[in-house]
């Protein structure tokens, strides 16, 4: 189930404006929160992942992110899948988030991982 907490941080990722994506983080992210982007690396802080959030727009334009499955939670983890999906709605991008919850349910951490998982022989 996709609760609060996840629905606003989801939405971060698609919020142009600055100021109502850093709200949307607020409400989402302890305030020491961790970013773990395989590409881009660690980002620490609400600052720093609003400023990592901000480049979506100009690396994706048009581009919106949406969740592909449901949330699996358990003992204060998650991990759910999504994609990134340019204007004709064709994917850019799959993946899957993992994260972790604080004392309040806000999220911790988040470890992104992008593509489909690698077969055993890889």
């Amino acid at each position: 189930m996709l609760d609060d907490v996840l629905t606003a941080y989801d939405s971060a990722w698609n919020e142009p404006d600055q100021a109502a994506r850093a709200e949307l983080l607020m409400r989402s992210l302890a305030e020491n929160a961790e970013l773990v982007d395989p590409t881009s690396g660690h980002f620490k802080g609400r600052d720093a992942i609003n400023r990592r959030i901000a480049g979506f727009g100009d690396r994706f334009p048009g581009a919106r992110l949406t969740l592909t499955s449901g949330v699996d939670e358990h003992n204060g983890f998650a991990r759910y899948a999504w994609a990134i999906n340019a204007a004709d709605g064709s994917v850019l991008l799959d993946g899957i988030d993992i994260v972790e919850r604080d004392d309040d349910d806000r999220l911790r951490r988040i470890v992104m991982f992008f593509g489909p998982l690698p077969s055993p022989a890889e």
